[in-house]
């Protein structure tokens, strides 16, 4: 449900609000399995192959940041429409008592306790299994916002309302969001 595409027709806001609320999530990746990397996770892709995808990534991004951008200035009723999922979805947020900023600086804050040479194993699996917990807990309590049925009503209707918009202002919409889907299903 929040996919890339998903992140790209909401508003700038509801974009950074969301991926302030994802960061905690991929903390935890880059601190548990970053160590963990090993042959079987190389992919048959070259590095160079796998740069130039995400370029084109990001290239498309920007694009479809644009138009979004200028879809909304051509749009009030639809920037009012974000504006207003966005109170949503943080009123919910405050409701259910998620703080992705509490679980990032705790997140830190493990993970250089984890680094200290001086930590004994017990230690060491005492902090892991405390940002476990921690991490657990906040997915949780994302789940419960995304479980919202009216919340989610109202993110598919902006979304939709957003992309005919989006194509109604530029109609290469419809062919970047297509191949953005496209390179992002390539490295995945």
């Amino acid at each position: 449900m929040h996919n890339i595409e998903t992140l790209m027709k909401q508003s700038p806001s509801m974009k950074s609000w969301f991926i302030k609320m994802s960061l905690p999530l991929v903390l935890l990746s880059m601190m548990l399995l970053a160590p963990q990397v090993n042959a079987s996770n190389v992919t048959a892709n070259s590095p160079s192959a796998q740069k130039e995808t995400v370029n084109r990534i990001n290239a498309i991004q920007r694009d479809l940041t644009s138009i979004r951008q200028q879809t909304l200035q051509e749009n009030p009723e639809l920037a009012e429409q974000a504006k207003q999922l966005e109170g949503e979805f943080k009123k919910k947020a405050d409701e259910i008592g998620y703080e992705p900023e509490e679980f990032i600086a705790k997140a830190q804050e493990i993970q250089e306790q984890v680094k200290d040479a001086s930590l004994s194993e017990e230690e060491r699996s005492e902090l892991i299994t405390e940002f476990a917990a921690a991490k657990q807990k906040m997915a949780e309590q994302r789940q419960a916002i995304i479980a919202d049925k009216e919340l989610m009503a109202m993110q598919d209707q902006l979304q939709k309302d957003m992309l005919v918009a989006m194509k109604a202002q530029d109609p290469k919409t419809e062919q970047l969001v297509e191949e953005l889907s496209s390179l992002v299903k390539a490295i995945q």
